[in-house]
């Protein structure tokens, strides 16, 4: 999706009321029901689930846009827990208005449809990657999968603002946090990523790529 088709959705929803909801907050758990299209204007939420094996996060990063609109449409129950895991905004908006919105913006409501498409078929590949990979090809996946949701071009850098520390990113893919630090720092040896804080520089996108790919 464009910047200027993205910054018209976020025009959109500003129209409406929004919520803060702290750091580890709870905001749906299982068998709720989303009444309402949640955007979210600033902050990260994830989406997860409980087994007796512990907690499995769903890695789709913008999970209360996307899962809202879907479970609105298909009228499914929801089996997942949202939680942030930063402080965060959310829009509430009525799925009567977005609907209408979209219907009197036909281009607009394509490229919405074209990024849910695109991010379930790169959630679908990088998962993938994570089920059958090796620990490098799940680093790099999810690196991936964060790159093409969050990535944005700075200075000629492609920049990537997510909390990425090791510990967000070994529940992600299911490893230990003491093997996400050696894959990420390896990573950087190579020249593939830097990092800075809560945010990580792609250097190489190409071998991003390559390396993502599950080892036959």
């Amino acid at each position: 999706m464009t910047k200027i088709k993205l910054t018209q959705i976020k025009k959109f929803f500003s129209q409406f009321p929004s919520k803060e909801f702290p750091k580890g907050q709870i905001i749906f758990k299982p068998g709720d029901k989303f009444e309402n299209v949640y955007f979210i204007k600033s902050g990260f939420v994830r989406a997860y689930t409980v087994t007796p094996k512990g907690e499995n996060t769903i890695n789709l990063f913008r999970p209360l846009f996307v899962m809202s609109v879907i479970h609105f449409i298909s009228g499914h129950r929801n089996d997942y827990f949202f939680q942030t895991i930063t402080p965060a905004e959310v829009y509430i908006t009525p799925y009567s208005e977005f609907k209408k919105f979209l219907d009197t913006n036909k281009k607009l409501s394509s490229s919405v449809m074209d990024f849910f498409s695109g991010s379930l078929l790169n959630y679908f590949v990088n998962q993938g990657n994570i089920i059958n990979g090796n620990a490098q090809n799940k680093i790099a996946s999810i690196l991936l999968q964060l790159t093409h949701d969050y990535g944005d071009t700075k200075n000629g850098k492609l920049v990537v603002n997510f909390p990425t520390t090791h510990r967000m990113i070994a529940n992600l893919v299911g490893l230990t946090r003491e093997t996400t630090s050696v894959q990420m720092s390896k990573l950087q040896k190579m020249g593939v990523i830097s990092t800075k804080r809560t945010q990580f520089v792609v250097v190489s996108l190409e071998k991003l790529k390559e390396l993502a790919q599950s080892s036959k």
